[in-house]
């Protein structure tokens, strides 16, 4: 019988484990059927291996065609494979992009698909790591590895020699370089991958640095802004002390400022007599953040929460909100009760600091006749005035 291309999802039995199931089907016979679609072996490779050794002929049945594939295919190998967390996300990786692919031909074919198949845009990696119980981020470690990993490497991690989060960052080496390092043993292997990561980190602080030097060059002063506003808009670039890694801090997606150059802009300078500041915190900044509108003249009056729909990091609780806190300075108007937005918004989160579309539409109708600015503006919005690093480099 002929292997279906989706049979490689699973990687093979090696040594004792394949061993054993012979033995067994030697003993008892063959008492799982090996499942066919289209005369082709979708699952049971190594039962038919086994038969094949022992003269056996093996007992096969066809899928009857409903739902998806994929996911009969895994629910069948789950129970029944003993796999460890790094190779179940090399499987999530692997049935990820046919997750994709069945979706779409089912969208051609006009079928309504079941749930796992008709994945939107974007969903498959969630997906493919809630199929085989893992992490999103260990799905993309694997896919990693199967996109860049030299075939020692791939074999490595199927075969539970190597995790995966290591095996990601071995991946980026040369593939001579990949297979020297997988033929050493577990600690000569973790000692590789801890010296490419710490290379990689300062390549990376170097580049910040640079970038850091250049965009500096680039920031006019608030006073160039010529007019001054009764509505301020503000996402500050928050220094964090400390980021869950070098890979991901937040000076890899654009330059920061400490909490005292926050405080010392002269936002005095731009801002009316009377003046309302929306001015955004991630919930670890909430206190530099009332410090900061004290700083500026501002008294605080209440906030809005934006709910995301995917769950980011944190240290002791994993963040899913941030506030957009709302402050004035002398008597600015409230806006009309009709106006008056609901105090929780619920919106998908874009790239990295990038604020839903939402919030402009929401201070629009709350000001409409008002002058608007946005300070550390990554998307200048018409009708308003823009300022910050991103702008002037014409970045969006």
């Amino acid at each position: 019988m002929q292997y279906h291309e989706y049979a490689n999802i699973f990687p093979l039995m090696q040594g004792a484990e394949y061993e054993a199931l012979v033995r067994d089907i030697k003993e008892h016979g063959q008492r799982e059927s090996i499942w066919l679609h289209e005369g082709k072996i979708i699952d049971g490779r190594n039962r038919a291996r086994a038969c094949e050794e022992l003269g056996i002929t093996p007992y096969a049945r066809e899928w009857n065609g409903e739902g998806s594939l994929v996911a009969f295919i895994v629910s069948l190998n789950l129970h029944r494979r003993h796999l460890s967390p790094s190779q179940a996300a090399m499987v999530g990786a692997r049935i990820k992009p046919l997750f994709e692919a069945e979706a779409k031909k089912r969208m051609l074919a006009g079928k309504k698909a079941d749930p796992v198949a008709n994945l939107p845009q974007g969903q498959s990696r969630e997906q493919a790591a809630k199929a085989v119980n893992v992490s999103p981020r260990s799905v993309e470690s694997a896919s990693k590895v199967l996109s860049e990993g030299a075939p020692e490497l791939v074999e490595a991690v199927d075969a539970g020699k190597v995790v995966v989060s290591t095996a990601a960052v071995i991946a980026g080496e040369t593939a001579k370089k990949q297979a020297e390092i997988v033929s050493k043993s577990e600690t000569e292997i973790l000692k590789a991958a801890s010296v490419i990561r710490k290379c990689r980190t300062e390549k990376r602080r170097a580049e910040r640095v640079k970038k850091l030097a250049e965009v500096s060059l680039c920031v006019e002063p608030l006073s160039e802004l010529r007019q001054r506003f009764p509505v301020i808009y503000c996402d500050p670039p928050w220094e964090y002390e400390h980021a869950e890694s070098e890979s991901r801090a937040i000076e890899n997606h654009y330059p920061t400022l400490t909490l005292a150059k926050v405080k010392q802009m002269a936002i005095e300078t731009i801002t009316t007599k009377d003046c309302v500041l929306f001015l955004w915190s991630p919930s670890p900044k909430l206190a530099e953040a009332l410090g900061v509108i004290e700083a500026w003249g501002f008294t605080y009056r209440t906030c809005m929460i934006w709910v995301k729909d995917k769950i980011g990091m944190g240290y002791y609780a994993r963040q899913r909100h941030e506030l957009l806190l709302i402050a004035t300075k002398g008597e600015p108007p409230t806006p009309a009760p009709v106006d008056r937005p609901d105090s929780v918004v619920e919106a998908a989160r874009g790239k990295h600091s990038e604020k839903p579309k939402e919030f402009y539409e929401i201070i629009e109708r709350m000001y409409p006749a008002l002058p608007k600015v946005e300070l550390f503006c990554r998307s200048p919005r018409d009708g308003w005035v823009s300022w910050g690093n991103e702008v002037n480099n014409g970045e969006k």
